[in-house]
């Protein structure tokens, strides 16, 4: 309750970009856009580190080609929206609702989605990576070959979800509220030593990532 009392604004206090390239500077300033209407705005190929963007309505929006290094996305509305060939590194996506999105070619990388909704969003060929889906609702959403790994799907919800072709590592299906079906195939069988490397690695080249966006976006704004 008291995150909710610190999120809600009066209707003067929202920032509302007057247009799209006024939006891309608050974005990259890291102004507070909570509650901001952003409905329908091309934001392609937007590079970003620790986004505000909390209760925003980003409805059939264009989010595509983008980095998005920490971003909070707290029950953000971003129903239909374009986030195709996207990455996600980290952030806050709790009860954030991707109904129907197009999240294909992207990844989602260290976030807590936990119960947010992806009801019929299109993850083909997606990749989603240790991140906590905790009663998250992915009924009828598009997981063809989409890679999964490092996951807790306790209490989530893949009724519908297409999986052919997907593959998993290190999830428990049997804590989900509705497993999918077909249960995605395991990757390729490797000694556990040899996963914790190559997850560790590819962490650890994130965490590079995110250190030379954090020092360019600091030089940036100085």
């Amino acid at each position: 309750m008291s995150n909710e009392i610190k999120i809600e604004k009066k209707a003067s206090e929202v920032i509302q970009p007057e247009s799209t390239e006024d939006a891309r500077q608050a974005i990259r300033e890291k102004k507070d856009l909570s509650g901001a209407d952003l409905k329908e705005i091309e934001l392609q190929n937007l590079t970003a580190v620790g986004a505000i963007l909390r209760k925003t309505d980003l409805t059939d929006a264009d989010l595509s080609h983008g980095l998005l290094v920490n971003p909070n996305f707290y029950r953000a509305t971003v129903h239909g929206t374009a986030i195709h060939h996207t990455i996600f590194l980290g952030g806050d996506l709790v009860r954030t609702s991707f109904k129907g999105a197009d999240l294909s070619d992207s990844a989602l990388v260290g976030v807590d989605a936990q119960q947010a909704s992806f009801e019929g969003a299109n993850l083909r060929n997606a990749g989603i990576i240790s991140s906590d889906l905790q009663d998250a609702n992915f009924t009828d959403a598009n997981l063809t070959n989409a890679r999964l790994a490092a996951l807790n799907v306790t209490g989530a919800d893949f009724s519908g979800a297409e999986t052919t072709g997907s593959r998993a590592y290190q999830v428990d299906w049997s804590t989900a509220k509705v497993p999918p079906a077909p249960i995605p195939d395991p990757f390729v069988k490797l000694p556990t030593w040899a996963w914790s490397a190559l997850i560790g690695g590819l962490l650890g080249v994130l965490g590079v990532i995110i250190y030379a966006l954090v020092r360019r976006q600091k030089h940036a704004d100085s």
